[in-house]
């Protein structure tokens, strides 16, 4: 089972930019991956994260996942820190290795300037990636032991 967190943001700046400043609120409900709700990281091991920059003076660094690859013990989450440009999608490990964005159903989606937070509970790999940057090789992999 897999449980997606969302922290909501609020968006301070004008909408008609489309990188404006974000500041996060903390939300204590949580969203599991089958729409239930239920508290935000409860149950959570250690909580890890992957985070995303806008910064384009380091295209290596703007073009990746940090970390890309990342293994956590079962019971573990992962919170996904995505900049304004940015998304983590959960992808079929055929999509990943075709560098296909199409989102695998029931995965998880963290949309562009969000924070969400993922519980791990079944050992196994997830693929993952940013769907605009997908064929820039901008994936990653969780694996769960």
């Amino acid at each position: 089972m897999i449980r997606c967190m969302t922290v909501p943001v609020l968006l301070l700046a004008s909408m008609l930019t489309a990188c404006g400043n974000k500041a996060e609120e903390a939300d204590s409900s949580a969203t599991t991956a089958d729409g239930t709700t239920g508290a935000a990281a409860d149950g959570c091991g250690t909580v890890h994260d992957v985070t995303t920059t806008d910064e384009t003076a380091d295209m290596a660094a703007y073009m990746d996942f940090s970390p890309e690859d990342l293994t956590i013990a079962a019971g573990d989450c992962v919170r996904f820190i995505m900049s304004q440009t940015h998304n983590a999608v959960e992808v079929s490990e055929e999509s990943y290795t075709s560098r296909d964005g199409t989102a695998l159903d029931g995965g998880f989606n963290v949309t562009y300037g969000e924070t969400a937070v993922v519980e791990f509970d079944t050992a196994g790999v997830h693929y993952y990636v940013c769907q605009p940057h997908v064929l820039g090789d901008m994936v990653g992999t969780i694996t769960v032991q």
